[in-house]
């Protein structure tokens, strides 16, 4: 119990800069998305310091490693030349919004690695299976249109890769309940309705 709150307390602090990285970015640049992104991040950092525990937790190293990769990869994205690309912010504040409502539905239930805490089915979570993520490439590619970088590039190309891995992996864990394979059944998509 006072390992996962020590780890807990870890990846909350480690999101935190991420968080004052982009108020940062939003005080010297006035750019609102920088302030949606501190935002939804906090969100994150308290949710992690007050999430219910495991029932069951992968351990597979795998699990581990694309999980923590696809979470952190993308808190290196940095605030480069800023080209104002309407598009940019419009992505970034329609992911910021759907991705608050989806962390906040699932609630205490967030983890990075596979693990199995209460089931959430209903919300966002009744059409997508993952709007967690859904919201998060929206974001991402937001982010990149509004900071374009070769570095900004590798890394949402990077993230992407990771979480559609990281998709895999955790349905393959969560299977194993028989619940979770009722709610597979019943929402067939993983991101976007009628497409994936």
């Amino acid at each position: 119990m006072v390992k996962a709150f020590i780890g807990n307390v870890i990846v909350a602090a480690f999101l935190l800069l991420f968080v004052f990285i982009n108020f940062k970015a939003f005080y010297t640049t006035g750019d609102i998305s920088y302030i949606l992104v501190s935002i939804n991040e906090s969100v994150y950092v308290v949710l992690f310091l007050v999430r219910e525990r495991a029932i069951a937790v992968s351990t597979s190293g795998f699990d581990w490693a694309i999980a923590f990769s696809a979470t952190f990869l993308g808190t290196l994205l940095r605030p480069a030349l800023p080209l104002n690309i309407l598009l940019g912010s419009i992505l970034i504040s329609i992911g910021i919004m759907v991705n608050i409502v989806s962390v906040l539905f699932l609630n205490r239930s967030i983890s990075i690695v596979p693990a199995r805490r209460s089931i959430k089915t209903g919300g966002l979570y009744r059409f997508v299976r993952h709007p967690m993520y859904s919201s998060e490439i929206l974001s991402l590619f937001g982010y990149l249109l509004v900071n374009v970088s070769l570095m900004n590039t590798y890394i949402v190309i990077g993230t992407m890769v990771l979480m559609l891995a990281r998709i895999n992996r955790e349905e393959l864990f969560l299977s194993k309940n028989k619940l979770y394979r009722e709610y597979l059944a019943r929402t067939p998509w993983k991101l976007v309705p009628f497409v994936y």
